[in-house]
């Protein structure tokens, strides 16, 4: 072999060399990008929470107010008078258990089976109404509806 044919060969290995660390390089760079975007994924669903509930009127308040405010008003929003409404809420509470839990009174339940059934809201309407979680929603809701089904119907 000649000097010139061992340059040329030295110089393509090189370039071979060269050709393949870019390679890799670039390989790495597009496992960086996607592993990267995955991560600001992740900390935008799981870690950076802003909240959804925020009002400074509660459900609670909501329903104090109502009753508390113009007949009309409990009308409008639960399709009863304050006097009626008041009379279920203690027949559901002395003879049918419908108990305050932990999180939410009882007159709060009512309120929300009957906002739901008066008006035809839905459920992501009684979330922004009642700052309330649609599971929150939906567990009193049935909750509600289960009290009911011991009832004679009229």
């Amino acid at each position: 072999m000649s000097i010139v044919e061992n340059y040329n060969s030295d110089d393509s290995d090189d370039d071979r060399e060269k050709k393949e660390i870019l390679q890799r390089m670039e390989c790495f760079n597009r496992l960086f990008v996607v592993a990267s975007s995955s991560v600001q994924l992740y900390y935008e669903k799981y870690i950076l929470k802003q909240p959804c509930m925020d009002s400074k009127q509660t459900g609670e308040t909501w329903i104090r107010e109502i009753l508390d405010g113009h007949e009309s008003r409990c009308m409008i929003n639960c399709r009863m008078s304050k006097m009626v409404f008041t009379s279920l809420l203690r027949v559901l509470e002395t003879r049918y258990n419908l108990q305050t839990s932990r999180n939410i009174s009882s007159t709060e339940m009512l309120g929300i089976f009957l906002y739901i059934l008066g008006t035809g809201a839905k459920v992501s309407q009684c979330q922004e109404r009642f700052q309330r979680s649609g599971s929150t929603i939906s567990r009193y809701l049935q909750l509600c509806l289960r009290k009911f089904q011991g009832w004679p119907l009229i």
